[in-house]
């Protein structure tokens, strides 16, 4: 038995969440990787997966054994990597990012660095869940906010305000939006991809406060609500990286901007106890280049 393929087998397994799309990935067949999963099982002597002909889910003791394996695997990577002489860059890196921070930029750099390393894969999850790094095996995770986990390392590379924008026609007929208040009067566009999608944060009195929205309405897509507040069926909230154009322009006309919120970090978090492979160091490289942003901790 390898057990080093074995737990490859697994890992992609469990990142693909069946054995006939693992299979996919690896070039092998379905009865290979169910073997390798099963010789994996008996020289543990613990199940890790439960599946029948409906459900398939990784046990307690597959979700610990895979955080565990996921650090031998990156080691080993890690040695491989930096064991080649050649400056060609190759191995996995597996990266999470919020999905509007994704589609926006990390989309665009992460393609132009596989288009100058074929040899790496890379796999990129766009989610707005709250995801473990560790035991689903991230490499790389793209995080808003305040990070107090000392166990990361973490890079500030960007920063995300929102904007609350409304098409110049569709006041024609509707009042206006001098407060927060006043969009409990008016048709808000519902972002379900947000946990809270029917509040929205403003700064009231000089502190942060939900206000209840509402609206006719709904989708999990930034840029469905972008097109649904450009042609002037409601108002909408959405980071500037979305709507900054089309208020120069003039196609989106921003209201309350004095009860905006100060805008907030985007920052490339890392395990701190997580050796480098080359290909990771690169890959971070060049996202702190694509913010202009300066070197990376070994």
């Amino acid at each position: 038995m390898d057990v080093i393929k074995s737990m490859q087998v697994f890992r992609q397994v469990a990142e693909s969440n069946s054995f006939t799309g693992a299979a996919d990935k690896l070039n092998i067949v379905p009865s290979a990787v169910s073997r390798q999963i099963s010789e994996l099982e008996n020289w543990l002597g613990r199940r890790l997966i439960h599946r029948t002909t409906r459900s398939f889910h990784l046990t307690q003791d597959g979700k610990e054994y895979l955080s565990r394996m996921e650090v031998i695997l990156n080691q080993i990577d890690y040695l491989k990597d930096n064991s080649d002489a050649s400056d060609k860059l190759s191995g996995r890196v597996k990266v999470t990012t919020p999905v509007m921070v994704g589609q926006q930029d990390i989309s665009k750099v992460i393609g132009q660095f596989k288009a100058e390393n074929p040899d790496v894969d890379i796999v990129l999850r766009l989610e707005n869940r709250s995801v473990n790094i560790v035991e689903e095996g991230y490499d790389l995770a793209i995080r808003s906010g305040v990070l107090s986990d000392s166990n990361f390392y973490a890079k500030k590379i960007s920063e995300i305000s929102f904007k609350t924008v409304v098409s110049p026609d569709y006041f024609e007929n509707r009042p206006s939006i001098n407060s927060p208040f006043d969009l409990s009067s008016h048709n808000c566009i519902v972002n379900t991809a947000l946990s809270n999608s029917r509040r929205w944060n403003y700064k009231i009195e000089g502190f942060k406060k939900a206000v209840k929205i509402d609206g006719t309405l709904e989708t999990n897509d930034a840029f469905c609500i972008l097109d649904f507040a450009k042609s002037g069926i409601g108002v909408a909230q959405l980071p500037v990286q979305y709507v900054g154009k089309y208020i120069e322009s003039g196609d989106l006309i921003e209201v309350l901007e004095d009860f905006a919120l100060d805008p907030i970090a985007i920052n490339l978090i890392y395990p701190s106890n997580r050796l480098l492979s080359r290909t990771t160091k690169a890959l971070i490289e060049a996202i702190l280049q694509y913010y202009g942003k300066g070197p990376v901790h070994s």
